[in-house]
């Protein structure tokens, strides 16, 4: 049988600001992990790539760049927008060099870069006519509809829990049967993402589960993932001792529910990590839950080798905090932060979000927050709220944006403060911005 050949793409995109916060395509080097198993021919094409000489000690570092011209329906706004990653002349370049693959897989994450990836789409399309193309990720997860409008040059457009869409496409057209067709939510049974297929790997993604146990109301994760997965400790270690073979030692977790029943799973997890014969760095760019922070994980994540605990405050408005979602309280927080101070924390590796520019929030509410966390000496973090579909803010909110933001995804980029309104300005919000950075600077 004829060995397929695949090849990967995580496309450039459009925005007016972005920065690789350890960003990395993570669905779809599991997906090809996936197919490699099944011994197809894979080859990853990232255009989002980052200044390597700019990169910071601990693996974030800028993309690069170049200003461009507005996108049609973003005429008229004026702030600069700017292509993140290769161009496309670049991609059109390193791709016309290959032999035309049988299958590509192109992902989209933020709903609002859908631009880029149909751009990419497009020209896989024209330079490479008789594969098959298929778009995943999470816009067309969030934005079906759209998605299959804007993506017609691909041949199949699937969301997240659709992988048996992929399986049967692939069979279908290429006259095959896979040996190996494990559901995303196996989480024992899919091989380690598919990171050896970069030069270099700076860090790499831990994923320990999905799900999530709370339902904020501004978040997506209940309608992607409605039910908690778990994977086991011992699972995840070895994934740890897997990648350290190839020189890693960062490590990143994304996981929306990490702490919950910590008995039952972070605790037995960061004891095995604190025991490896090496040390790691972990670092946690999605906030983990106060509530759930005891003394002993606080002194389990400093020994785990957490280099800095990032935590979701929203606000310190008690009613908002109620309606957004419940996870968290004034006393609950500060209990956390002593928590972590006596585990071995100092104030400098612990910081906090705050949500601004929820649908008639007032700018004195944040400033208020900025002004807790400052008086407790935790760095803040602000937080602009991204409307997502699917979601109880976005349903009961979407009409009253300043943009049509359920019609057209890119209006959902939080750079353009879709719910300005009288009582929080453009202006009150970069009043905030230089003002957390004043306080951050004392």
């Amino acid at each position: 049988m004829k060995q397929l050949s695949v090849f990967l793409i995580n496309p450039y995109i459009y925005d007016y600001s972005a920065y690789s916060f350890w960003s990395s395509p993570l669905g779809l080097l599991y997906v090809g992990a996936i197919l490699r198993k099944n011994n197809m021919d894979i080859r990853l094409i990232d255009c989002m790539r980052t200044v390597e000489e700019k990169r910071k000690a601990d693996g974030r570092g800028p993309f690069i760049k170049e200003k461009v011209g507005h996108l049609l329906p973003l005429r008229g706004i004026h702030k600069r927008l700017k292509r993140y990653g290769i161009s496309k002349e670049q991609l059109a370049a390193e791709l016309s060099i290959l032999e035309p693959p049988d299958l590509i897989l192109v992902t989209s994450i933020m709903t609002y870069w859908y631009p880029g990836t149909q751009e990419v789409v497009e020209i896989a399309r024209e330079l490479f006519p008789s594969s098959k193309i298929i778009v995943g990720g999470i816009y067309p997860t969030l934005c079906y509809d759209q998605a299959i409008i804007r993506m017609s040059k691909a041949d199949l457009v699937v969301r997240h829990n659709e992988i048996e869409r992929l399986y049967a496409f692939i069979e279908n057209r290429f006259s095959l049967a896979l040996s190996f067709k494990p559901s995303p939510y196996d989480l024992h049974d899919i091989p380690y993402p598919a990171y050896d297929l970069y030069n270099d790997i700076p860090f790499v993604p831990l994923l320990t589960s999905y799900g999530c146990a709370f339902a904020c109301t501004y978040c997506a994760t209940p309608y992607m993932h409605p039910r908690i997965v778990r994977r086991d400790a011992g699972h995840v270690v070895d994934e740890i001792c897997y990648w350290h073979e190839y020189g890693v030692k960062r490590y990143i977790i994304y996981d929306d529910s990490l702490l919950y029943k910590s008995a039952l799973f972070a605790k037995p997890l960061l004891k095995k990590v604190s025991t490896l014969p090496f040390p790691i760095e972990i670092y946690n760019p999605n906030a983990i839950n106060a509530a759930f922070i005891d003394e002993e994980l606080a002194c389990l994540l400093f020994s785990a080798g957490f280099q800095e605990v990032r935590i979701g405050l929203e606000t310190i408005d008690a009613g908002l905090q109620v309606s957004t979602g419940g996870k968290v309280n004034l006393k609950v927080f500060e209990r956390a932060l002593g928590h972590l101070s006596k585990g071995g924390f100092s104030m400098d590796q612990i910081s906090a979000y705050i949500l601004s520019g929820l649908p008639f929030q007032k700018w004195q509410d944040v400033k208020a927050s900025i002004d807790y966390l400052s008086g407790l000496g935790v760095r803040t973090h602000i937080a602009e709220y991204t409307p997502i579909p699917h979601t109880p803010l976005f349903d009961t909110y979407h009409m009253h944006a300043r943009y049509p933001i359920s019609e057209d995804a890119i209006y959902q980029n939080n750079a353009l403060f879709p719910f300005a309104w009288e009582g929080f300005t453009d202006e009150d919000l970069a009043f905030l911005k230089q003002y957390v950075q004043d306080k951050s600077s004392r």
